[in-house]
């Protein structure tokens, strides 16, 4: 037997406002709504039914043991090889490059070490397309390096990741997301 709910008259009248006439049911309004919250609070279950588990993208958790498993930014999903921690901070590096108006604008947004040129020593990686070399970090630096520069440059970010079962792991298992600045 299908559990039974009451809802008061005033809820009745607001879920059906949200109906097709002759077409939906309570049940079919109730599954819609829950379905375009969770896709825009980003609760809901991963891909394999587990739980996402929506994070502070200011005050983040250790991220040690975390990977990346998917990025949306500037409303575009990120490619292969920029789904790791220091692929995305490569990309958010390149859009503040060509957003900045002034060498000096770029300097201030930039939160890395970073060099003009070639250094491919003491962790520095170069990003040929801008002549300059960033030093990569480990996920909490690159990650608290992402979330300053995509709020000076106001474009949106979506991150989904999840730990590794190891000790020394925040939430082990645990998928989580970070949001900054959706539409």
């Amino acid at each position: 037997m299908s559990p039974s709910i009451e809802l008061t008259p005033s809820t009745f009248s607001r879920l059906q406002g949200h109906a097709v006439p002759l077409v939906d049911t309570i049940e079919s309004v109730i599954n819609r709504l829950i379905d375009a919250y969770e896709k825009g609070s980003g609760g809901g279950q991963a891909a394999d039914g587990q739980q996402v588990r929506s994070f502070n993208a200011s005050t983040p958790p250790d991220l040690t043991h975390a990977k990346i498993l998917g990025v949306t930014f500037c409303g575009k999903p990120l490619g292969r090889g920029q789904d790791n921690w220091n692929g995305l901070l490569n990309a958010v590096v390149r859009e503040a490059k060509a957003r900045a108006k002034s060498p000096a604008e770029f300097k201030q947004m930039l939160a890395v070490n970073y060099v003009e040129g070639q250094k491919q020593d003491e962790g520095y990686r170069y990003l040929a397309d801008l002549n300059l070399s960033v030093q990569g970090q480990d996920a909490n630096g690159a990650w608290r390096a992402i979330s300053q520069i995509v709020q000076q440059i106001g474009c949106p970010l979506t991150v989904k990741f999840a730990w590794r079962e190891k000790e020394g792991a925040a939430f082990p298992g645990v998928v989580g997301r970070f949001a900054i600045g959706e539409a």
